[in-house]
């Protein structure tokens, strides 16, 4: 029974040093190379490692050279089994304003190793609250928006796009 118990202390702590150490500047230097090649960028990123972490400030997101957005502050938590990305005050970009709300409040996105083929994301902002799923298997986006009154008032254009839900919610799905 002892050898169990060390057994399990061992891995444990083999787990949470790998944590610990993991170089996640060099991971995020490699998520960016890679997202590169579908052209979308990171650019003007201040980073700083912590511990079960990266946290990253004034982040601008483009896409086929264009602004899309601003990001003032980013956290990405790494557990192996169970990993993040936070985000908190970011900005549309003014040529996005036409056709949604700029402010966005916060971001979460989730993969978990319980659901190994599904990223799960919250967003909260002026246009509402949204919950998207994406399935990594079947490619397929599903993203569900409580549409609020500046959404539903000023951008009538964008929901079109969604199909309106008895219960008011607006739904989307996409295989990409």
């Amino acid at each position: 029974m002892v050898k169990i118990y060390k057994f399990i202390a061992y891995t444990l702590f083999f787990i949470v040093m790998s944590v610990l150490f993991l170089p996640k500047e060099n991971l995020f230097f490699f998520l960016e190379k890679e997202l590169v090649q579908k052209q979308i960028y990171i650019s003007k990123e201040v980073l700083k490692e912590e511990a079960f972490g990266l946290e990253i400030k004034d982040m601008m997101l483009s896409y086929e050279g264009i602004d899309i957005v601003k990001v003032n502050k980013t956290e990405i938590e790494t557990f192996l089994f169970y990993n993040t990305v936070f985000m908190q005050g970011g900005e549309l970009s003014p040529l996005l304003s036409h056709y949604w709300p700029r402010k966005i409040e916060s971001c979460r996105v989730v993969y978990s190793v319980t659901e190994p083929f599904v990223v799960k994301a919250v967003a909260k902002g002026d246009f509402g609250v949204i919950h998207a799923w994406y399935d990594i298997k079947t490619t397929i986006l599903k993203v569900s928006l409580k549409a609020s009154t500046l959404m539903l008032k000023k951008y009538q254009k964008s929901l079109r796009y969604f199909k309106r839900a008895k219960n008011g919610e607006y739904s989307y799905e996409k295989s990409l």
